[in-house]
């Protein structure tokens, strides 16, 4: 009897041990290896190899990513970019290539889906073009809007001027760009570090924040309807400086003797009511006319959008009434939307008006903004 005990417990504890010794399963792991005995041999499904996974890894890179070359590397180029919504990182490198990786496919891959698939309507991707030193990035597709979510990073050569645009919004960061910067965002915060040339910013709902690496010796112009705005310049800058805001404060750590300004506006809510002064004339004047030029340009864009659509319809429309044969006759595509302009960033006049020469004055520093903080600050 004892024998016969002390073989079912030495037996036991052999289980035991090669149990404990053998490594765990995940439940994932299970499955598959339940489907791969079931199913057997070479119709079963069997996990990807490293080096398969590297290859798809490697397709799926050369599908969401792409690089141009600038035509002449010696002459100024730009980056022109106008999308819907998209958060957007840019940064400047050495050498003469653009390049950007994107969430979204370039234009006219086909990337490698599971099983197999392929997809039949026409997906949202990305369009990388050049010509003559002019570097288009767009969203191609029926739908653009549909790349709401879209992300994307950039690399261009340094000295590049951008023109970046936005309909509806998405953050940007731009880092290490010495050349010229124009910035047309509807929503989201613009953040510029690294500046040297001309920065001009207008976003209707956003912080903006713009850090520069050497003294601004070109226009400088900030706007943004509801947002801080935070301006960082070397201390030997030369400025003649002009900060506007309706509701918020002006702020700078600049010394007095560097900074001098004097203060202009109304008492009444940060609104001005000197209408009778000459200068404040001329200032309703040139904003009336900024929004009279506006109106036309938006009225523009109207225009040449619904000849678009109206056009498109009307090539459908020819199209379904040809008669063809049952077996060519083809579903039409449908008439792609009107893209809706983008609306005029309304001029800030009024409020409180500080301005002011910096370091005896130079180039033209503007900053307006009608809900939010102005600070001027030293570059540390």
């Amino acid at each position: 009897m004892k024998n016969l005990l002390l073989t079912r417990t030495l037996l036991a504890l052999t289980v035991l041990t090669t149990a404990t010794a053998l490594p765990a399963q995940s439940p994932r792991a299970a499955e598959q290896s339940s489907i791969n005995r079931n199913q057997g041999g070479s119709a079963g499904i069997r996990s990807l190899t490293g080096a398969e996974m590297a290859a798809q890894e490697a397709k799926l890179s050369q599908d969401t990513s792409a690089t141009v070359k600038l035509s002449d590397p010696a002459k100024p180029a730009t980056l022109t970019l106008d999308m819907p919504w998209a958060d957007i990182r840019i940064v400047g490198v050495d050498g003469d290539t653009v390049t950007v990786e994107s969430t979204l496919t370039q234009k006219n891959a086909k990337p490698t889906r599971p099983g197999g698939l392929r997809r039949l309507d026409d997906e949202v991707s990305f369009e990388l073009t050049e010509n003559d030193n002019v570097v288009t990035l767009r969203l191609a597709g029926d739908n653009p809007w549909a790349g709401h979510d879209a992300e994307f990073k950039i690399s261009v050569p340094r000295a590049m001027k951008l023109n970046l645009k936005t309909d509806a919004g998405g953050d940007l960061v731009v880092r290490d760009v010495e050349g010229d910067i124009e910035v047309n965002n509807m929503n989201g915060e613009v953040k510029l570090e690294g500046l040297v040339g001309s920065a001009v910013i207008n976003t209707m709902n956003g912080e903006v924040r713009a850090i520069y690496a050497k003294a601004p010796t070109k226009l400088v112009s900030i706007t943004s309807m509801n947002g801080e705005v935070d301006l960082r310049i070397p201390a030997d800058t030369k400025a003649s400086i002009r900060m506007r805001t309706h509701n918020g404060s002006i702020l700078t750590d600049f010394p007095e003797d560097a900074l001098k300004t004097k203060s202009e506006g109304s008492k009444h809510s940060g609104y001005s009511y000197a209408y009778g002064s000459e200068a404040n004339a001329r200032e309703i004047a040139r904003a009336a006319a900024d929004a009279a030029r506006a109106a036309v340009q938006i009225g523009r864009e109207v225009s040449r959008e619904v000849a678009r659509a109206v056009k498109e319809a009307s090539e459908e429309i020819e199209a379904a009434e040809t008669p063809e044969a049952p077996e060519a006759a083809a579903t039409p595509k449908p008439a792609r939307a009107p893209r809706a302009p983008r609306p005029p960033m309304p001029p800030i006049t009024g409020g409180k008006l500080v301005t002011g020469e910096l370091n005896g004055g130079g180039v033209d520093i503007k900053i307006s903004t009608m809900n939010g903080e102005i600070t001027l600050r030293q570059t540390k």
